[in-house]
């Protein structure tokens, strides 16, 4: 198979996110690999400036539907935003088209696909059904079968990228996908982050104990508050960092005010989030469900332990790594991992430079864009059995 010379990519894109980072530098890696990139959506293509004059420098395209169509919702939208789409791609056709995010209209940009092409899709989420923050209890709910719309979309892949282990074998044992699925971590960058230096404890030390990210009932923070203080833990403090945009996690915030072990900070910026973290003893990630935990992945770039929850990439960041520690996704598991790492931290037994090198050698910016290059520039290296531009339900998922 020749090496691609043309993509597109699709998404729908919000100012931030992790499948906004993660396209962003996707496209930025094809470009340097020498790949003409066409970013584009049948919903709504809204990078933050910054990002969007980046690309476009890095001769990135973008094709956005007209902005009436991204305010619009349903059948109507899309009709007009792939009737755009037509006009703007008439005649074109690339070697790779690139799904990113879940539902079924994907399979329609197949139309953009050259003759050979790869049909690929970057499965962000772990194989399963999305739930939004819709969760009634602190559990990690049932695997499920896809919706029928979107099993057929996966029936018309040629290659699925996925961001962990968990994400594959649900793909596998709960889709019944047959189509090549290959383990590659979603790209993400941090700047500034300076080398971790250890530290040292006793048994009276003050430890800084950090949640960052998007707060609501499926990040466990209503669980974390509820346990709080029933938790030994000697002089520690708990500090929130990130938006509280659900009901639920505003109800349970208000209820803060007076605890003087537990600071809200709420939202900051990303080129604050080196300070912050270097700033913190102990990370934590406490999400019922992740499709990777890419605040997990900021942590260790910073080299800061942690506690996570069973979810997303939680087998490859705690597998031989000895600064962070997987729990299950419930109280007991919430008590049990703060327990043990606040008593690791205060025996000196946590090294942040050690775990700092550790990202560094398996999940680093660098690494996974190797592992981009070959997935998707070679995949024939991957994959010997490849062959792109097969008939539609020749292979895929079972009906």
């Amino acid at each position: 198979m020749k090496m691609p010379r043309s993509a597109l990519i699709h998404l729908t894109a919000s100012e931030y996110g992790g499948v906004e980072t993660h396209v962003y530098h996707l496209a930025r890696v094809l470009r340097q690999a020498g790949v003409q990139v066409a970013l584009t959506s049948q919903r709504r293509l809204a990078f933050n400036q910054a990002w969007a004059d980046d690309l476009e420098r890095s001769g990135v395209e973008l094709v956005a539907p007209p902005t009436p169509a991204s305010r619009m919702t349903g059948v109507a939208g899309l009709a007009i935003s792939r009737a755009w789409l037509r006009w703007q791609l008439r005649g074109r056709f690339f070697d790779m088209v690139i799904g990113q995010g879940h539902g079924g209209a994907f399979a329609w940009m197949r139309r953009f696909l050259a003759p050979n092409g790869l049909f690929v899709w970057h499965e962000y989420w772990y194989g399963v059904p999305t739930h939004g923050d819709r969760y009634q209890e602190y559990r990690v709910p049932e695997p499920r079968r896809f919706p029928l719309r979107m099993r057929r979309m996966v029936g018309s892949l040629d290659v699925i990228l996925v961001g962990c282990e968990r994400a594959r074998r649900n793909l596998r044992l709960v889709q019944e996908v047959s189509v090549p699925v290959a383990v590659v971590p979603p790209l993400t960058h941090l700047d500034g982050v300076p080398p971790a230096s250890d530290r040292c404890y006793d048994q009276h030390s003050p430890i800084k104990i950090l949640m960052a990210g998007r707060m609501g009932f499926g990040k466990g923070l209503g669980t974390l508050i509820r346990v709080w203080n029933a938790l030994d833990l000697g002089d520690a403090e708990l500090h929130l960092y990130g938006p509280v945009e659900s009901g639920f996690a505003r109800k349970a915030v208000s209820r803060l005010s007076g605890n003087d072990r537990i600071v809200v900070h709420g939202p900051f910026v990303r080129r604050d989030l080196p300070r912050v973290l270097g700033e913190a003893d102990l990370g934590l990630m406490l999400s019922i469900e992740e499709g990777y935990g890419l605040v997990v992945w900021e942590y260790m770039a910073c080299g800061l332990p942690f506690v996570m929850t069973d979810c997303g990439a939680a087998e490859e960041f705690t597998a031989e790594n000895p600064d962070g520690l997987k729990v299950d996704v419930s109280e007991e598991g919430i008590c049990r991992g703060l327990d043990e790492m606040v008593r690791r931290l205060r025996d000196n037994r946590l090294s942040r430079s050690r775990l700092q090198a550790f990202h560094r050698r398996c999940f680093s910016h660098e690494v996974a864009s190797a592992q981009h290059v070959q997935a998707v520039i070679h995949p024939a290296e991957i994959w010997p059995e490849l062959r792109p531009g097969r008939n539609l339900g020749q292979t895929g998922v079972t009906p």
